[in-house]
């Protein structure tokens, strides 16, 4: 199992409500190529973090930088991380590998509540995986400027199988 799937695996078995985003959801749908990171939109609510934090804790990911990921669910401090310091994810990574690494999305427009309208299930292991749908995936590629060469991988695939 690779990285990507075992973080899947372990969120999916502690009922976290996430929804898979950026390369592995491009994989997931079909797309060719590799990744390493996990990019995923969390639900926010206490409980759910709670439960995504714990996952995290259990596959000794943590957290990039030196801030409680707690503090994640205070929106002043999001806000300012998102603005101030120009994040667009809050990462988790293994100190001992970093490519295992979980990327949770911080901006609004990609965030649980607004990617939830853009879902696509899928099977995962015997079972069900939300992934950012293709059309959703494709508009996030195109608005990535410059795209990079995986970007225009990804946006090809996309375009001719939406």
């Amino acid at each position: 199992m690779g990285h990507y799937e075992e973080i899947l695996a372990a969120l999916v078995d502690a009922d976290v409500d996430f929804i898979v985003g950026g390369g592995v959801a491009c994989v997931l749908h079909g797309v060719e190529r590799v990744t390493m990171d996990v990019d995923i939109a969390v639900a926010t609510d206490q409980a759910n973090f709670a439960k995504f934090l714990s996952v995290m804790e259990k596959l000794r990911l943590k957290p990039r930088v030196p801030i409680d990921p707690q503090s994640l669910l205070d929106p002043e401090v999001m806000d300012h991380i998102i603005h101030e310091k120009q994040a667009l994810v809050f990462s988790f990574l293994d100190p001992d590998l970093p490519t295992r690494q979980v990327d949770m999305f911080l901006r609004s427009d990609l965030s649980h509540q607004s990617m939830a309208k853009h879902v696509e299930t899928v099977e995962f292991h015997g079972k069900k995986l939300k992934l950012v749908s293709k059309r959703k995936l494709l508009d996030i590629k195109l608005a990535i400027d410059p795209p990079r060469a995986k970007d225009q991988v990804d946006i090809e695939f996309l375009r001719k199988n939406v």
